[in-house]
Parts: C-alpha cells; structure tokens; sequence
C-alpha cells in the first residue's frame, strides 16, 4: 500500500523521502477526519493578527468589516460633469446626495468556492519554503559535539542556529466599497496563506483607501467593529529593516487612491525594506479600466529578498515610456502570476518579464498615463445603457439585465450571478457596479433592510435604468429571476420564525406570501416595479406589494417578527409559559395561521401526546403572531376553567366591536372550554392529548421531531455526544421533545452508556436502536427525579407538592411558602433536571404534568395526605398576605386550579372553609362571576354531603352563591336587547 501511494504522489509531481511519507502518515492517523470542503465555514486556517492574537480565518477575519465612512466621499477617476460611463474605466459610484450621509455599510455575501485552483496556488508558493539559520534558537549540532569531545576530551556541547522559515508575510487588503465583493475570495486566500508552510507568520491588515482624504493613510486590523478607529496603525509598523517580510497588497484599484498616487509612494515605502507586490484581483483584461497604469517590465534580481528599491527593472514596451523608479509587480490571483513572483523572490530565478506599476523616484512625477479623451457624458437613462453595452463584457451585460429585476443586494446579485448566468466570479459583477450604471442606495432603504437583518441593500441602478433594462428583457427571465430570488428570501425568512409560501403563492396573491414580501420592503418595490413591466395583470398584485395598509385592511399580520419595528405588541393576558424551540417545526406556525384566520370564533386544535410540544408550539405562536391580534388571553384547561383572563378579554373586545381576539386553552378536553366566547373576529386556539374533538373545530396534529431533528437536539446540548449513540437514544425516546429535555439534562450526570441502561436498552456500540419505551416521558421523568433527589435532597419536598397540584402555573411565592428553607435551591434542582421551566420574569414555575403523575405514584396514601395539608397551610398563610393587593395569575387566583387537587373541598377546617368562600367571592370580584358560581356550586355540593345541609359554614357559602346567582342575573337582563 505504501508503495502504491508513493507511485500516486510521484503521478501528480510530488517525490517524498522515506522519513517525509512516514511523517505524513503518522500525522495522518492523528489529524482525524479530513478538513471540510473549500468555501465552507468549517475551515480551520490559522493565521497571526497584528496583535498576535490567532484567529480563525473563515469565520472572523469579516464577520463584522469596518464601515466605509462617507465624509470625504469617493471621487471619480476621471473628471466629469455628470454621472456616466468615464470611457470604460471603473470608478465607485457616487451617493445620492442626502443630509448627513454616513456612506454604505459593509454587507455579507454568500458566494460558491471563490478561490479556484487553490491546491496549484499553494504549489506555487512554494519557492518561498525555503529554510535560513535562525538568529535566536539553536540546536545541538551532534556531530561537531562528538568531533570536539573526541579532540579535547571536554563534554561541551557544540551549537548552531536553528533552521527557521525565511519570511514572514503581511496581507494588506484594500477596505473600499468595491472590495466587499472580494470578501471571500479574501478569505480563502488569507486561510491558503495560513496553510501553506512557507512563511514564519501571516498577518492581516486592512487599508481603508476610502478614508485616506479625511484621517490620512492608517492600517487596520481586521478585528475593529464598525466605526471602530482606535485599533488605526501607521504603516511603517510593518516595515521589517531586517528584510525578511513580505508585503502583498490585494486590491481592485477601483478606489481614487490608486489614481492620485498616493498609495504608489506608500507601495515605495515599503518597498525600500524588502518585496513587495500588489495582487490585482480584477482579470487581465479589465486592468486598463481601473484606476493604475501598469507596464511591461523585465525585472531581475541577483540574490534572494531583494527589496523592491534594489530590482533592476528594464521596460519591454518600446512606444510607452517609463519614468525611472521602483517597479511593484502586478499579479493575478493565480498559479500562473505567483509562481513566478515567488521564484524571483527566493532567488530560483534572476529575470522575470511581466506586468509592473512603476512608483516615480521623485514624488509628483506620476507614471500614470493621461486619461482619455472623456466621452460625452450620458444625459438619459437610455444613453447610459448604451454606452455600458458598448464596453462591457457580454456576461456583464447580461447579469445587468437580470439584476433589473431583484433589489441591488450583494447577496441577491451574487445568487443571481450563479444562478441564472452561470458564472461566480466577482469580476463580471465589479464591471455591472462601477462602470456608471448603478449608485449607492440611500441610507433610508438600507436601514429598512436590516431591521429585519435579511436583505442588506447597499446599491440601486440609477434613475430610469431600471425601467430601461427590464423593457429588453424577456419577460420568461424577468420570471425566473425573480422565482429564484424569491425562493431564497423566503427561506432566510423562515429560518427567522416568519410564515411564507413560494413564488407561485406570491404570483396568485397568496396572503402570507404577500405578507412575506412585504416584510422586506427593498424587495417587494423592485418586484412591484418588475411586474408591473411584464403585464397589467400584475396591477393588483403591485399594489399590495407596495400599499402600506394592506396587511391591516386584510386582517394579516406583517411577516415580521413580533418586536418588529413599528408593530403593536398587545398586552397578554394570563401566564404564558416560555416558548422553547420548535426547530424544524416553525413552518408549521404558518399553517396554525392560515387556519385561525377564518370565521369569527374560529377553533383551531393542536394536538399531541404528552410532551410532543404543543404547548411549547402554541407560546410560539403567541409570540410570533400576537401582533396580529387586538387582544390576547391564555388560560390553562380544566374543569372549572376560572380566573381573570377570560373576564378581562370579554370587556376589552365588549368595547370594540371590530377588535380581533385570540383565546388560547392550554391542556383542554373538549369537556371544558371557558364560556362565553367573545363577539367578533377571532380565534380560540386549544393545545389537546386528545384527538376526539368534533362540532367544526380544526384539528391540527402537531409534527413529531424527525430522527435528525431529536439527533441534532442532542449533540447540540450535550457536548461530545456523537450521533450513533444519540440516535439509539433518541430512538428509545421516540423522539419525544420533552423526554428528550429531560435527557439532557440526566446526561450532565451520566455517561450516556449508563443513560441507555437506566432505559433499558443495549449500551454495547453494536447494538441497534431499541424499541421506543411505552411511555418515554414517564419512564424519563421517573429516571430524572431519583437523580436530583440524589444530587439535591431539597426537591424532595417540592416533588411531593407537585403530586397534590393540578397541572398549569404554580406562582413562586406560593412554593416559597410552602418551602420556606429550601424553595431556590429546589427549582434550581428541578430546572437543571429539565422537569421545571420558569417564566421569564421569575413569577411562575412551570411543571410537566408528567412529574406530579410520576411522583404520586410513588407515593403512599399518608404521604399524598401529608403533602395536601402542606399545600392547604401554604395556601392559607400566603393568601392572607397577598390577597389585597394580588387580583391575577401571580396571586391567591393563580391557584384555584389546584384547590381541587390539594383538597381544599374536602377539608372540615374552619379556616380552609373560609378561604374556599373568600376564593369564590374573589372571583367574583376580579370579573368571573361564572367561574366563581361553579367553584362555590362544587364546594357547597361537597360540603352539604359531609356535613349535612345544617352543617357548619354551609348557611355562608349558599348565602355567597345566591348572591353571585342574582348579580349574574342582572347582569344578563341589562345586557339583553
């Protein structure tokens, strides 16, 4: 086998040594996996910042890019009276004049592989390999040790320098406007830089042309947010006097700085200590309409590391002359340009003829041609097309003519370009911007984008280019522009929690694709415009898209998230528990919607099994959508259903007949829905175990988590879980969301081999998934309990309470009374366990129904007993306190649920008698006179069986309940028409 790779290494140009393939192999059986493809975001090149701090370079290098401040302003290259084509040349494209431009923001691309060729890239580099003697670090020199010890019989060991890499290497990037479509290539330059071996350190160092007329020339590191100007360096920092680094500075040229010379005499500067040469990122063949004059040159060198300042430089162009200076190499970002390079710097070779930009030895003798003769500067939209057809490349005319149709988004044209043209590379785009048919957007449109973070706009075609454009293309393409663009908008808004449909739903009207479009105001003006182009049809559609009220005058919610800008967050009702995640489920959100906004009193039910994330759904749909409501109340389920919320939602939507509602029963049968429902458009929405709900109700089965999904829930909680052995756990789980909550948290603990034991499954890694558990969440919860009882003895007591509750929020001043020493460090105990969520504002705890049902069952009849008298002291204790001054979910009402539960009904105590009434009355009061009658009418049947109908306290209850009987009578004649 060895023999066989040797042969396939010499096939592709490689001859290793014995001890280099050894070396190979043995570090290849402890690298691991291989590293991800090129273009992805798993790279793990390292390279040295100017603080000497190593960072990843794919992830960090350009997430947050300094902003390209507008107080100077770009200027064109060529003078000019107007905007236009300049001849060809690229030039970045004025702003639109408004008060207190601040200039464009750096935006984020999405492109495919942008470094082609990066294995022959980095064969290219490898003249500069080379190793020197260190002038720090020493070795033992073995042999001279011996010959010494031989000669003078002293044992003094013999020391010579270290071999070390020769050079060190510094990326200057150009931090212009222009160059934001590089970004990637960049990226996977500085990362193959970091890789190669070649050099000592990489450093990386950005250079905002765009700035130099305001705060001079300054380098900065890559590192600096937005705005940031503290991290500015001179550019003698680099400067090496020992030779021994290399300066590559990667640029369009596009930037006015390039023109003028000034960063010619700061290439000089640099040049005088050692190489130096600019990486031109634009192809051969656009150089001439960019901002440097460059020349055919022979260069030539005696030794190795000659500076810039110390080539011999010979021109090969007869009919331009050169004025004498320092000659900057000009290379493509390609094998066929840096091999050379690298060849004539290690010394490989004394001459190279290539293509140079001379820097004057005399500061003001540029070596810029004269510009052309400008020509006539284009007045209409029509002339401008033209003209731009007339010099660009034919791709680029045909990206332009696409892009008429999508918003100016580097991200959307990047798509666009690799898309429907078929070709990735920045330089076709480069030649659409900056060539005088596009402007910078203006900063009104920018900020609208990101606030919804989707669609950075930092371009837009200038005025009646568009319309031009779209009128020679054919209206098949303008259509499959836009699906394509469409398709992706709508899945980035997605991923973000926001309903959506496709382009088809969008071309019929569809209202949540409407309502998508909308959310992103860039896209749906330009789409508008596109069809409105393509046929009158599209007229009502246009509209829509660009009505500011049409989202309130149909009754849907913008597709915005619910703390978007702008949008009215009704006041909830009720204790909604925490959303949670829904992963893979959102879409599912949308379809809740489409349902609910029907008829009035619509009834939507989302089932599940325990613990399948229909609650965790429904507070997602709160969140998401609530905006779309006038008013919101959430109620727990049960029997009877009481409390405030439904009181307070019948008066809020009593005083507006139009007001939408939504009403949402958590945990209901279809035995114990609250009533009466309100008047007008609205929505009850039940989270149900229970499938058999009838009488017009839409049953919408919640999705179970797929096997990847409840895999990746896993591994992404718990760290080093590999997926094989998540998956036998998530298996044996049945994917159940809550069982596989409590898993995690039992993992923290527990080896996951020991976790499947515990489960009754096969630990051994040869085992095949076991069959899911009758009830996964019992089995798990059980698991949980004895665990944290174990670690904290504490929540022994608050697991015995959660036996004598009924389901829903428990207030977490009514478990601090019943456990006064070790409440905290209870839920605390129980929240790690994943058996407890809290609210967000600390005032409620929730409990899975599962963990009272687990804990009873485990329970004896005198500890069930025990743990009611407790609840009903607590009770008792903390209403008094609270009473007064607490009328909500927080409060004495956020207990009734339990009353029944905790046995309150049944107790002959004077004092638990009393607060059953006073609970009945307080009802009452905060709205819910049915609520309270059918408490009292339950209590007062329980009390008249025990004590008879003479018996102590029952005179006072009927007395209560013939009161509330009358005053809900009233209440119904003065409400009768």
């Amino acid at each position: 086998m060895i023999r066989e790779l040797a042969e396939l290494l010499r096939s592709l140009g490689e001859t290793p040594e014995a001890v280099q393939l050894a070396d190979a192999l043995w570090l290849a059986e402890r690298l691991g996996p291989s590293a991800p493809p090129l273009g992805s975001s798993e790279g793990t090149a390292v390279v040295t910042t100017p603080d000497s701090v190593s960072e990843a370079a794919d992830g960090s290098l350009w997430e947050e890019p300094p902003p390209v401040p507008g107080s100077a302003g770009p200027r064109p290259l060529v003078p000019s009276t107007g905007p236009g084509p300049r001849n060809g040349l690229l030039y970045l494209p004025e702003p639109r004049p408004s008060p207190g431009d601040a200039g464009s923001g750096a935006v984020r691309l999405r492109a495919p592989a942008a470094l082609p060729q990066r294995a022959a890239l980095a064969r290219s580099l490898r003249p500069l390999t080379r190793r020197v003697p260190s002038r720090t670090a020493t070795v033992l020199d073995e042999e001279a040790t011996v010959e010494g010890i031989v000669e003078t019989a002293q044992w003094s060991p013999v020391l010579r320098p270290a071999p070390s890499r020769w050079l060190d290497l510094v990326l200057v990037v150009d931090d212009s406007v222009s160059m934001t479509l590089w970004r990637e290539t960049i990226q996977e330059f500085l990362s193959l830089l970091g890789s190669v071996g070649a050099f000592r350190s990489v450093q990386h160092w950005l250079l905002p042309t765009e700035e130099i007329a305001s705060h001079g020339i300054v380098l900065r590191p890559p590192t600096a947010g937005a705005g940031e100007r503290l991290g500015d360096r001179s550019p003698l920092e680099i400067v090496d006097p020992t030779g021994r680094r290399v300066v590559l500075v990667a640029s369009d040229c596009v930037s006015p700085s390039w023109a003028d010379g000034t960063l010619g005499r700061l290439l000089r500067t640099w040049g005088r200590s050692g190489p130096v040469a600019l990486v031109q990122l634009l192809p051969r063949r656009l150089w001439k309409r960019s901002a440097l004059s460059v020349h055919e040159v022979r260069l030539g060198s005696d030794t190795p590391g000659v500076p810039n300042i110390g080539l011999r430089v010979t021109p090969l162009d007869s009919h331009r002359p050169t004025t004498p200076g320092m000659a900057v190499p000009v290379l493509e970002l390609d094998p066929r340009w840096l091999g050379p390079w690298a060849a004539l710097v290690s010394g490989e070779t004394s001459t190279w003829d290539t293509l140079a930009t001379v820097v004057p030895d005399h500061p003001g003798a540029e070596t810029s041609a004269p510009p052309l003769p400008a020509a006539p500067v284009a007045t209409t939209a029509e002339e401008l097309v033209r003209e731009f057809a007339l010099h660009a490349h034919p791709l680029a005319m045909r990206l332009a003519l696409h892009l008429a149709a999508v918003p100016l988004s580097p991200p959307v044209m990047r798509l666009v370009q690799q898309a429907v043209c078929g070709d990735s590379r920045p330089s076709v785009l480069t030649e659409v911007l900056f060539t005088g048919l596009v402007t910078r957007a203006d900063d009104a449109d920018t900020m609208d984008a990101s606030a919804h973070d989707v669609l950075p706009v930092q371009f837009d075609f200038r005025p009646g280019v568009r319309d031009v454009l779209l009128g020679m293309t054919p209206g098949s393409q303008v259509l499959h522009t836009l699906s394509v663009v469409t398709g992706w908008l709508f899945d980035g808004l997605h991923r973000s929690g926001v309903p959506t449909s496709d382009f088809t739903a969008l071309l019929d009207g569809e209202a949540t694709a409407v309502a998508a479009a909308r959310s992103v105001r860039p896209f749906a003006t330009v789409t508008a415009q596109a069809l409105r182009r393509l046929s009158d049809r599209y007229d009502p559609l246009a509209r829509q898209l660009q009505e500011t009220d049409w989202a309130e005058s149909t009754g849907m919610p913008s597709a915005g998230p619910r703390t978007a800008p702008g949008a009215q967050t009704p006041s909830v009702t009720g204790v909604v528990p925490p959303a949670g995640e829904l992963l893979d489920r959102d879409d599912f959100l949308a379809e809740i919607h489409e349902s609910a906004f029907g008829e009035p009193g619509t009834g939507v039910v989302l089932t599940a099994r325990e613990g399948g994330g229909a609650t965790a759904t429904a507070a997602r749909y709160v969140q998401v959508y609530g905006h779309a409501y006038d008013h919101v109340a959430w109620v727990t389920g049960g029997r009877p259903c009481a409390g405030p919320e439904l009181p307070a939602l019948l008066r809020a939507t009593a005083a507006q007949t139009t007001a939408t509602w939504l009403l949402v029963v958590d945990g209901a049968t279809p035995d114990d829905l609250p009533a009466p429902l309100p008047d007008g458009p609205g929505t009850l929405l039940v989270t149900s175990a229970g499938a058999d709900w009838t009488n017009g109700y839409v049953l919408l089965p919640v999705p179970p988590f797929k096997r990847a999904t409840g895999i990746r829930y896993l591994r992404s909680r718990v760290r080093g879980l590999t997926a094989p052995v998540a998956l036998r756990i998530a298996a044996r789980l049945d994917n159940v969301p809550l069982a596989l909550a409590m898993a995690t948290g039992l993992l923290s603990r527990l080896t996951p081999e020991a976790l499947l034991t515990a489960l009754g499954a096969d630990p051994a890694p040869e085992a095949p998934p076991a069959a899911p558990l009758e009830d996964p969440v019992a089995d798990v919860c059980a698991l949980a309990q004895e665990h944290a009882r174990q670690l904290c003895p504490e929540v022994a007591p608050l697991l015995d309470l959660s036996a004598v509750l009924a389901a829903g929020p428990v207030p977490t001043r009514f478990v601090a009374q019943a456990l006064p020493h070790s409440a905290d460090r209870a839920v605390a105990a129980l929240a790690d366990a994943g058996l407890l969520t809290t609210a967000d504002d600390g005032a409620t705890v929730f409990l899975a129904p599962a963990v009272g049902r687990v804990r009873r069952t485990r329970m004896g009849t005198a500890e069930i007993v025990a743990a009611q008298r407790v609840a009903r002291a607590a009770f008792i204790t903390w209403r008094s306190g609270v009473a007064s001054t607490v009328h909500d979910g927080e409060g004495p009402l956020g207990l009734t649920r339990h009353l029944e539960a905790m046995g309150a009904l049944d107790d002959d105590d004077p004092a638990v008698r009393e607060a059953v009434r006073d609970q009945v009355q307080l009802l009452a009061d905060c709205g819910d006179v049915h609520g309270g009658l059918a408490w009292g009418e339950a209590a007062l049947e329980r009390l008249r069986a025990r004590v008879g109908a003479d018996g102590p306290g029952v005179g006072e209850l009927a007395l209560l309940l013939e009161r509330l009987t009358t005053r809900t009578a009233g209440q119904e004649r003065a409400h009768r028409p």
